[in-house]
C-alpha cells in the first residue's frame, strides 16, 4: 500500500481505522500498523488515538465534524450532555470538547482536534439518539434534545433542585417535548432523573 492509494481511497472519510485500511488493502494488520506510525512521524497522518487517524486538511475531502468523529473514535457512542445541548442551542456558554454517552467503559482521549471524553451507561439507558446532520458536515448520531437533558440529570452529581436548574440558564426549553422527555426519564428508571424532571416541568410552565 502506498500513501497516494490511501489519498484515493480515504480522502472523503472524516476518520481513517487500521483494520478498515488492512481490510480494503488485503494486507496484514501489523504491516499496516507499520507504515501508518511510518507517515504519523512524518505528518502525513493526524492521530487521534491508537488505531484512529485523520489525512492532513490538503487532502481531506469531507468536511472535518468533531461531532461524527466522536462516533467513530468509541463505537459505540453518540454525543449527548453539555455537546448536545450546545448544538441545540440549549445552554448559552460554548463547549469546546465533546461529551459522549457509550456502553463500553468511561473513556476520555487528548487529540489534536480537542478532548473527546465517554461516559459509561447500562445498555437499557442507551437510547434516545437520532442521526443529525450540521449544515453540510458529516452526519452524527447524538442524543434528542430530551435525552441530552436526561443524561445531563443523570451523570450530574447531587440533586437537582430549581436553583441548580436555573443556574444553567437553559434556553429554547420551550421546544422541549415534554410527553416525550417524561416517556424517556420513566424508561431511565431513575428516581434522581424523574425528581429533576419533575423540578424542570415546574420551571417550564411558568414560562
Amino acid at each position: 500500500m502506498k500513501y497516494e492509494a490511501l489519498i484515493q481511497q480515504f480522502a472523503n472519510r472524516n476518520c481513517i481505522e487500521t483494520v478498515e485500511v488492512a481490510l480494503w488493502f488485503n494486507e496484514p494488520v501489523r504491516q499496516i500498523q507499520s507504515r501508518i506510525s511510518r507517515w504519523v512521524q512524518q505528518d502525513k497522518l493526524i492521530q487521534l488515538r491508537k488505531g484512529k487517524y485523520l489525512l492532513p486538511e490538503v487532502y481531506r475531502k469531507a468536511p472535518l465534524s468533531a461531532y461524527s468523529i466522536s462516533n467513530k473514535l468509541y463505537h459505540p457512542s453518540y454525543v449527548s450532555l453539555e455537546s448536545a445541548l450546545d448544538f441545540y442551542g440549549m445552554i448559552p456558554e460554548a463547549i469546546y470538547s465533546i461529551q459522549g454517552i457509550t456502553t463500553r467503559q468511561t473513556k476520555s482521549w487528548h487529540t489534536p482536534l480537542g478532548l473527546f471524553s465517554y461516559q459509561h451507561i447500562k445498555q437499557e439507558r442507551f437510547f434516545g439518539y437520532e442521526q443529525v446532520q450540521f449544515s453540510n458536515e458529516v452526519p452524527f448520531f447524538c442524543a434528542a434534545p430530551e435525552k441530552a437533558l436526561i443524561d445531563l440529570f443523570y451523570f450530574g452529581k447531587g440533586e437537582w433542585n430549581e436553583a441548580r436548574i436555573n443556574e444553567m440558564r437553559f434556553q429554547n426549553i420551550e421546544n422541549i417535548n415534554m410527553k416525550v422527555f417524561k416517556k424517556m426519564g420513566k424508561k431511565m428508571n431513575s428516581k434522581k432523573v424523574n425528581a429533576a424532571i419533575h423540578v424542570f416541568s415546574k420551571i417550564r410552565n411558568k414560562l
